[in-house]
């Protein structure tokens, strides 16, 4: 198959992204709108600084004549001249104001991001209460306070600015901060700093860029507004709003002498919030697409360098842990977790006392509906439960160590390289604003010593050998750029970077299509077979967890039902809900009369049928850790 109409053009030169802006006419209109402006503010004062400062007392209050565009004020200045002049310090200004309050702006929001939930919230209320005052009240306040020049009215819009640009940055930062790929790189170690800017700031950045670039428009008119109103530039020096204030002394007989500045004034804003709404979209990687005549030229480039397109992948056939007493086959074992949400009296299970262990090189399926607590348990079980859930435990062991008590960084060192997560959706899991290859470098980074061309090639290496070709593009290019099968691919090599010992997969083929969830299958089974990975899958699909899994634990209502050899918890379910699953599988072989078998009664979830039933386990392959422990 040839390459798809939507990979994307690569890396953003300033030349391309310039050529793309003038492909449509708000584009151009804001680029050269914006463009005349910052020229003028460039380069008019070297030129008609003396002719705006000159006085004509014979010519006051001109009209507009072809000496005089927009005419002369009360002094007979040319108010063209003194428009374009003013330019530069009305950029400046505004430029200052609008820099100033991005960065304390950002910095405030995407830190209540990485803060711990308490910190985080008396950062919300102050931000909130920030917000209730209006942002012109509040720079009018702070700039009389500051004392009546430019800069005290810069500084005071740029205080103003503060809050509301920090209460849009924590509201995305929020739902950033909650994404898979930043829970995967705190587990991995990454460094808060570099987890604020590296992973939260990119993936923010459309909203933030055209905030920034349309702000430039609101602030504009804010800083006239305030040296209209006395406050901001003071005599001699001039901006657009002090040559209004100045003109509305004869409004009535000339107001000519008001246009000029009241032109400029509109047409910056009307050309920054044109301009902020294309780059926002041309900055986000995931806007830009290869247009059909492109992708020709490319594969007609790849043609005669002998190379061939790249087919689609869907298309496609650290030191050892101290040992404890648990059977040396034993990685992974956890009893009677339990999962909770809420506090005090409003605190609730979700996860009722699981026990479990997986041996070296065993693959355990986990079933059960929607629902379950099957997500729940083993995101718990690699410390990665989202903030308003917390886990408590009898006992936790990962390669004969206890991780009870354990530091984060210690965590993330015994558990990062040595038990990675594959999630349900790769598209939110993968960082959107970061290459592949980036994100398998942080990977190496934080657990090996690779670094250069020997991460590259391990890199590479991995991604060989879960079938991706032409692997060393496709470090290059984001997520986006690939298929919904290359991006799970690209999960499970990451997972295999380092020296995984157990592979959690969070239902790793939901978002495909059959197809490619039997290629993702025969990968993750020839990652236990051909090393010796463990494996860990949570499905709801029964059928799906017998053809990959050796062991079947199902759970309902946050609680282990049964568990046992996946042969004979099919053959001979024991519990109602096991028989219930079972009977939900569509059976073709009798016919369309055959009807799927639906609960009606629920006793079996009961205390006192627990009591009387203890779950089934068909071997004793689930002994508690305790047991083992002891």
């Amino acid at each position: 198959m040839t390459e798809s109409l939507t990979t994307t053009l690569g890396t953003k030169t300033p030349r391309r992204l310039l050529r793309r802006v003038f492909q449509t006419p708000a584009g151009l209109v804001g680029f050269v709108l914006v463009l005349f402006w910052v020229l003028a503010a460039l380069f008019a004062p070297f030129f008609l600084e003396p002719q705006a400062n000159d006085f004509d007392t014979a010519n006051p209050l001109a009209g507009p004549s072809l000496e005089h565009w927009f005419g002369t004020d009360a002094l007979g200045r040319d108010v063209l001249s003194r428009v374009l002049v003013a330019a530069r310090l009305t950029f400046a200004l505004t430029f200052g104001a609008v820099i100033i309050s991005l960065v304390l702006g950002v910095f405030i929001g995407v830190l209540a991001a990485v803060l711990g939930n308490g910190a985080r919230q008396v950062l919300f209320q102050l931000i909130a209460a920030a917000t209730a005052f209006p942002s012109i009240i509040l720079a009018l306040l702070l700039a009389t306070m500051l004392g009546r020049s430019g800069t005290a009215a810069m500084l005071g819009l740029a205080l103003a600015g503060v809050p509301s640009t920090a209460r849009l940055v924590v509201n995305l930062t929020a739902t950033v901060a909650g994404a898979d790929f930043v829970g995967s790189a705190r587990l991995l170690g990454v460094p808060k700093g570099r987890l604020m800017w590296r992973y939260i700031v990119p993936n923010v950045a459309e909203p933030i860029v055209t905030l920034t670039v349309v702000t430039m428009g609101a602030s504009l008119m804010m800083m006239a507004a305030l040296s209209f109103l006395g406050i901001g530039v003071q005599p001699p020096e001039y901006d657009w709003g002090g040559m209004i204030a100045e003109a509305m002394k004869d409004i009535y007989s000339t107001p000519w002498t008001t246009i000029g500045p009241a032109v400029a004034i509109v047409s910056a804003g009307i050309g920054f919030s044109l301009l902020g709404e294309k780059l926002a979209e041309l900055l986000d990687p995931r806007g830009a697409v290869m247009t059909p005549g492109r992708m020709l030229r490319r594969l007609a480039r790849d043609r005669g360098r002998g190379g061939a397109p790249a087919a689609e992948i869907d298309d496609a056939p650290s030191s050892q842990a101290p040992k404890g007493e648990l059977p040396q086959d034993v990685v992974l074992g956890v009893q009677n977790l339990r999962v909770f949400t809420g506090h005090g009296d409003d605190r609730r299970e979700l996860v009722r006392g699981i026990d479990l262990i997986v041996r070296r090189g065993e693959r355990v399926g986990i079933v059960g509906e929607s629902g379950s607590g099957k997500s729940l348990t083993i995101s718990a079980l690699a410390h990665m439960l989202p903030g308003l859930l917390e886990a408590e435990v009898d006992a936790h062991t990962f390669l004969g160590t206890d991780l009870r008590g354990l530091s984060r960084s210690r965590l993330r060192r015994i558990i990062g390289a040595k038990m990675p997560m594959i999630f349900q959706d790769p598209m939110s899991s993968l960082n959107p604003s970061l290459t592949v290859g980036r994100q398998m470098r942080d990977k190496l980074d934080a657990h090996t010593s690779l670094r250069g061309a020997a991460a590259k090639a391990c890199m590479i290496e991995a991604l060989e050998n879960v079938g991706i070709p032409e692997p060393a593009r496709r470090l290059r290019q984001h997520p986006h750029e690939l298929s919904g099968g290359q991006r799970q691919r690209v999960m499970i090599a990451m997972a295999t970077l380092g020296d995984p010992q157990v592979i959690l997969a969070d239902e790793p083929t939901t978002a495909l299509d059959v197809s490619v969830q039997a290629q993702v299958i025969d990968l993750l089974k020839k990652l236990n077979e051909e090393d010796g990975t463990a494996l860990v899958m949570v499905s709801h699909d029964l059928a799906l967890i017998s053809q990959v899994c050796e062991r079947v634990i199902v759970m309902y209502d946050g609680r282990i039902v049964e568990e046992g050899p996946m042969a004979e918890v099919i053959g001979d379910p024991q519990h109602p809900y096991t028989r219930a699953l079972l009977g939900a599988v569509p059976d073709l072989s009798g016919g369309t009369a055959h009807e799927l078998t639906t609960i009606d009664d629920y006793s079996w979830n009961t205390d006192e049928y627990r009591a009387a039933h203890p779950v089934p386990r068909h071997t004793d392959s689930a002994a508690s850790v305790a047991g083992g422990a002891r």
